[in-house]
């Protein structure tokens, strides 16, 4: 059974490897090296980690008998639950961790009458499947420019919960 640990300030940097390591995972094939370490320094530093959970980002750490294999963050939105994060390192995936991680979203969900709303790549097929399995629909395409030549090309998906 997976075990979620919330993040705190002392955790950050124990964190901000396990990060670097899942997102060079799963986005280097994706969007490129280049890319990703932007990414992981402008929105994945521990500064920025800081940051987000000074506003109310809602960081923990997903263990499997103490051993950590993810991470997932949420922030609670007036009209939504945004899930921002939600990453299992590959080794682990396969084992219906991710449909834990989701059941506690739905609960949490229903606990708070809030919708979920998520964005993923577009590329990012994988996820996307998984996100439609659990019963996400796409509401929109998103593109941004994030800087430095880089544009996130995302799926806008959204799940009711009550």
């Amino acid at each position: 059974m997976l075990e979620r640990r919330k993040v705190t300030e002392a955790d950050i940097k124990t964190i901000h490897p396990i990060i670097t390591e899942i997102w060079q995972e799963v986005y280097t094939p994706i969007i490129g090296s280049s890319q990703v370490a932007y990414m992981l320094e402008t929105y994945q530093g521990p500064e920025n980690i800081r940051q987000e959970m000074q506003q109310g980002t809602q960081y923990y750490l997903l263990f499997l008998e103490n051993t950590c294999v993810g991470y997932t963050a949420y922030e609670v939105k007036p009209d939504y639950l945004y899930l921002s994060k939600i990453y299992i390192h590959q080794a682990y995936r396969g084992q219906g961790l991710m449909r834990e991680v989701f059941d506690w979203y739905d609960q949490l969900s229903q606990e708070l009458k809030l919708k979920q709303r998520l964005r993923v790549n577009q590329k990012n097929s994988q996820a996307i499947a998984v996100y439609q399995h659990r019963g996400f629909k796409l509401i929109k395409e998103d593109i941004a420019d994030i800087g430095q030549g880089f544009l996130m090309i995302d799926y806008l998906f959204e799940k009711n919960c009550c």
